[in-house]
């Protein structure tokens, strides 16, 4: 690959502000940044634009009408296509619940697809071992309660592919799963679940690390049950969970809607942006008009203010993850460096791909996004080709 020089207004790292800064390129990574030059006549010049690493996205279902389980390789690029002309440069192929017959292809498609140089880095698998009565937009019909077959069937289809699971720690086998999936390299997440405190401290024990979209489809600060001496008490559940034990991080989807715009900001002020990670959530509805489609076995309806419902809930989002920084930035009132965090450095460093991915350092992937003053897009690189 050729080298190319890009100058910019400034740059952020997110670990520090740069201004009149030279990012040089070559094969794919940043080669040297250089602070405080003037353009030079060979250099990609981009006045009043903020250079800022390319995002990385942990949960992606799909876009532009199409699905990461569609078995179709031209369909989920058609997906990935569209959240790269958005700026993510990496992200997780996300599956949500199915028979696990249809998982098993899905997850070896999957497999092949996926490039640690991005932007499809590995999958998240999101079900369909989750909470009948968390299930949220997922089927129910296809949860299940996991087992060791079930468990070993997953991880030989995702081929060492698989980097996210969402489980509902409360479930039987559940503690098993965890240990296995934690075991197998895969970072595991609660979600869709009514785990207790004490449900998810064991789980941590057995290696959970993360909550999935905190705040929707798992129980807030606490929830009623039955106490031993007869009456019921409060007692934490997921995200209560998430408040307390430090060691755990999590995901929020920022489209102002899953989460008021307040309560994204306090939690990120409780948490702290290096432990909270923006996440689309992306359906196959993001980039489609107004109308009825059909997602996975459910029918959806995208409306004209741009969200997706099923029957009487929210169905993912349609949304993209420079979407969800500006909402985080605009209307939460979170700090431009922190919220950018929160999308590439935070997100990188979760999945474990922080050496080559996730910020601007000579020696990474030159993965660059550029936007300007309103956060909007004005071009994007992915390992030093402009898409």
């Amino acid at each position: 690959m050729s080298e190319l020089a890009i100058w910019v207004e400034r740059a952020l790292t997110p670990e520090r502000e740069l201004h009149r800064v030279r990012v040089r390129v070559g094969d794919g990574r940043i080669a040297a940044l250089e602070e405080g030059v003037e353009p030079a006549p060979s250099d990609e010049l981009y006045p009043e634009v903020t250079l800022v690493p390319g995002l990385v996205d942990l949960q992606v279902n799909g876009a532009d009408g199409a699905t990461y389980d569609d078995a179709s390789r031209d369909e989920r690029t058609r997906a990935t296509a569209f959240h790269l002309r958005a700026g993510t440069t990496s992200l997780l192929a996300t599956l949500v619940s199915t028979s696990l017959d249809r998982l098993g292809a899905a997850l070896a498609w999957l497999a092949a697809d996926a490039d640690p140089a991005g932007p499809v880095v590995g999958i998240h698998l999101e079900g369909p071992f989750l909470d009948r009565e968390k299930g949220g937009a997922h089927a129910r019909t296809v949860l299940r309660d996991p087992t060791p077959e079930s468990v070993e069937a997953i991880l030989r289809s995702a081929a060492g592919a698989l980097r996210m699971v969402t489980l509902a720690p409360e479930l039987p086998g559940a503690l098993e799963a965890i240990e296995r999936f934690a075991q197998a390299g895969a970072v595991v997440s609660a979600g869709h679940s009514r785990a207790s405190l004490e449900q998810m401290r064991r789980a941590m024990a057995r290696g959970l690390t993360f909550v999935t979209h905190v705040g929707n489809a798992s129980d807030w600060p606490s929830r009623p049950v039955d106490h031993e001496l007869g009456f019921r008490r409060s007692e934490p559940g997921v995200v209560g969970a998430f408040l307390v034990e430090r060691q755990l991080c999590g995901s929020v989807i920022a489209d102002g809607l899953h989460l008021h715009p307040d309560l994204v900001r306090a939690l990120v002020e409780l948490r702290g942006p290096d432990c909270v990670a923006l996440v689309s959530d992306a359906t196959a509805a993001a980039g489609l008009p107004p109308g009825d489609y059909k997602m996975g076995s459910l029918q959806a309806r995208v409306h004209a203010e741009g969200y997706a419902t099923v029957g009487q809930g929210l169905a993912g989002s349609t949304i993209t993850l420079v979407q969800a920084l500006r909402t985080s930035v605009q209307k939460a009132g979170i700090p431009l460096g922190d919220a950018l965090r929160m999308a590439t450095s935070t997100p990188a460093r979760i999945l474990g791909i922080d050496a080559h991915k996730g910020s601007l350092q000579a020696g990474k992937d030159a993965d660059l996004l550029l936007l300007g003053p309103d956060l909007e897009i004005r071009a994007v690189y992915q390992r030093g080709s402009r898409i």
